[in-house]
């Protein structure tokens, strides 16, 4: 079991009564209750600050922390040596920290490298890498976000249509169905039974492959096309 943070509301509960609820859950599990001071909770590697209206997040660092890593000069792979170097950078770009707080942790940065062996420009070549990687998965990101907006309807007449719309799994589209008995169709003239619209297939008798469509339109219409189509 980790750490948990707790936000409540101090007109319903307090902090004694919800510890006292949580030891309950299981013997085997006993937790210790950490309080904020002035203001102020860790949690994980976090600094939570409160105002009357808002938190602020910076990066938190045990007092105990020396800042060692392996050293630049080490007999260690290259991508073991910046794997630290990696997490802090990831870490300080990703975070919904303040500003401020990212300098700070930028500059923290860059003494633990200078402290272990490393040229400032490979951490700064480092730092461009993710920057430009972030980036471009943020594009990404927005192509797809794009892409899943686009829809495609099918009139659901019955499960047969399944067997076309299961073709679009592996594509960029989405499915969407419509029913047949909405109040629209309900209120107009509707087709002929002997001459519906729907699912239909066709076969050819020369080489008996078989083509499955589906039209909104009366069938024999839309045979009308394909076989004008074929005989133009």
């Amino acid at each position: 079991m980790d750490d948990i943070l707790t936000i409540y509301d101090t007109r319903k509960t307090n902090a004694q009564n919800i510890f006292n609820e949580i030891n309950k859950l299981d013997q085997n599990l006993q937790f210790k209750m950490t309080k904020e001071t002035n203001n102020i909770i860790t949690y994980m590697d976090l600094l939570i600050s409160r105002s009357s209206n808002k938190l602020e997040l910076s990066i938190y660092r045990k007092p105990m922390e020396t800042g060692t890593v392996i050293h630049f000069n080490s007999n260690h792979p290259y991508e073991q040596k910046i794997s630290a170097f990696t997490y802090y950078i990831h870490r300080l770009m990703t975070l919904p920290i303040t500003e401020e707080s990212k300098q700070l942790e930028w500059q923290t940065t860059l003494a633990i490298a200078k402290s272990n062996g490393y040229p400032i420009k490979t951490t700064d070549d480092l730092r461009k890498k993710l920057l430009t990687r972030k980036q471009k998965q943020q594009e990404q990101n927005q192509e797809i976000t794009e892409t899943r907006k686009k829809w495609v309807t099918f009139t659901y007449h019955s499960p047969l249509i399944r067997c076309i719309t299961n073709r679009f799994k592996q594509t960029e589209l989405n499915i969407a169905f419509k029913a047949t008995n909405t109040i629209q169709q309900q209120i107009t003239d509707k087709q002929s039974l002997n001459n519906p619209s729907g699912v239909y297939t066709l076969k050819c008798n020369t080489c008996n492959m078989v083509y499955m469509g589906q039209s909104g339109r009366a069938i024999t219409k839309r045979y009308k096309e394909h076989i004008r189509y074929i005989n133009p």
